[in-house]
């Protein structure tokens, strides 16, 4: 028994079908990691540490009047430790995040 021989339309439908599936599964699966990464992006917290550098004025410090030797002024300049906020969220899944 030999099989019927298919026509020019019948063949040119079952590779317009294969076409129409291909194209479903790669323009899902593009969909899909677009998704996943739009996702993976809003989740990911991005440690950032808000620093803003201080620095004081330099002060002087001049001998009593009381002093018989002649003596030049210091200078001494004095900077201030930086210092970070914290901040901590909780989601609603229950994860703590502190950046």
């Amino acid at each position: 028994m030999t099989p019927t021989p298919r026509t020019t339309h019948q063949r040119d439908r079952r590779f317009a079908r294969v076409r129409l599936v291909t194209r479903s599964i790669f323009v899902g699966s593009s969909a899909l990691s677009v998704g996943m990464v739009g996702y993976l992006a809003s989740v990911s917290v991005h440690h950032k540490a808000a620093t803003t550098p201080t620095t004081a004025a330099p002060t002087t410090t001049v001998p009593s009047t009381g002093s018989t030797v002649a003596t030049t002024p210091t200078t001494t300049t004095t900077v201030a430790p930086v210092t970070t906020t914290t901040v901590c969220t909780t989601s609603p899944s229950g994860n703590t995040t502190c950046y």
